[in-house]
């Protein structure tokens, strides 16, 4: 299982000019059920994302990115049908695989650009096939 929301945590500096980013990911055109998205800097800035729920993300800004241009990663989960025993919890849980192709993820060429002073609403189309 995952968090409900992944902090900016890397190369984070008070002060820095944080943006506010909300967006929409559609998967093969139907909003992603559920899913994370995380923004990694291409150079300086802070690696930063969250949750998506039902398409829709929004970081505030004092968790969003600062300015400059980042290479976007979108996960997204679905049940497999199957459960499996959580010693944390002593109970079964439902075991759940993440399905999107790697060129949105581990091996994603999405970019975005945040600019300064400007709240960023992007929207990304993924196809399965």
């Amino acid at each position: 299982l995952w968090g409900s929301l992944l902090v900016c945590g890397i190369g984070c500096n008070a002060g820095e000019p944080y943006q506010p980013i909300s967006g929409l990911v559609n998967v093969d055109g139907q909003p992603l059920t559920k899913g994370v998205i995380t923004l990694y800097p291409n150079g300086s800035g802070t690696t930063c994302g969250g949750e998506i729920v039902d398409g829709r993300f929004e970081l505030p800004r004092e968790l969003g990115p600062t300015p400059g241009n980042y290479r976007v990663e979108i996960v997204a989960f679905r049940a497999t049908g199957k459960t499996e025993f959580d010693v944390d919890t002593n109970a079964q849980v439902p075991i759940e695989v993440q399905y999107l192709p790697p060129r949105y993820n581990v091996k994603s060429q999405l970019t975005i650009d945040i600019e300064e002073g400007k709240p960023a609403e992007v929207k990304f189309d993924l196809e399965t096939k």
